[in-house]
């Protein structure tokens, strides 16, 4: 019983003292930050030159999905190449959309890939 008392004495002492010592690092940091962060100021010259400059507002859902589905189609033509490493010239691919929701068959396509896959595994979890 005199080691059960020892040994929660030190563990509580322990945990204390790493407490306070994280606590104390934790303040260091904060004042590091006060003492030594400046805010960067931007002189009136650069911010006109950036406000010059129109934003192009582009539908980003269509648009990311066209760039998404141009790399993906540009990667597996990439792969399919039986010398992957002789870069023959540039690859040209069009996206176009096929009927309906846009990207929707190829959404097919994946869904019936994965479906296939998983039973392929678990074919084989039941061969074992």
């Amino acid at each position: 019983m005199e080691n059960l008392d020892f040994a929660l004495q030190v563990l509580v002492l322990g945990f204390l003292v790493v407490l306070v010592t994280l606590f104390g690092l934790f303040g260091l940091l904060i004042l590091f930050n006060r003492i030594f962060y400046r805010p960067s100021v931007t002189s009136p010259e650069v911010e006109d030159a950036g406000e010059k400059k129109p934003v192009q507002q582009v539908d980003s859902l269509e648009g990311n999905r066209r760039v998404i589905a141009a790399i993906q189609a540009a990667v597996f033509q990439y792969m399919q190449t039986e010398q992957a490493h002789a870069f023959a010239g540039p690859i040209n691919i069009a996206v176009q959309p096929t009927g309906g929701k846009v990207g929707s068959s190829w959404k097919f396509i994946g869904r019936k890939e994965l479906l296939e896959s998983s039973l392929e595994l678990e074919n084989t979890r039941r061969k074992k």
